[in-house]
């Protein structure tokens, strides 16, 4: 299961609806991300959820798949997201 970090209170502004500039308030730090990546992040908000759920959530369909896990992978190196729980997160 994927998660956004404890505490997390994500600000994002966006001029054109492609490219973002997001404030997460744990860490103090600002990132330019893409639409793909406040979708994940919004999504999330919502609550925690496996990446199967994230996918249907997001009508991604099975080629996909690998682009989200790579995109949890890069949410979870900027401190945005963890995973939770014992269970693998892409087998949820």
């Amino acid at each position: 299961m994927w998660r956004l970090m404890a505490g997390q209170r994500l600000r994002s502004r966006s001029w054109d609806g492609e490219e973002f500039v997001l404030y997460n308030n744990l860490s103090g730090d600002t990132h330019l991300l893409d639409a793909a990546s406040i979708e994940v992040l919004n999504a999330l908000q919502r609550g925690a959820a496996g990446t199967a759920v994230l996918a249907d959530a997001l009508q991604l369909d099975s080629t996909e798949l690998a682009q989200l896990e790579e995109l949890l992978d890069e949410l979870r190196a900027l401190n945005l997201v963890e995973a939770s729980g014992t269970l693998d997160p892409r087998a949820c």
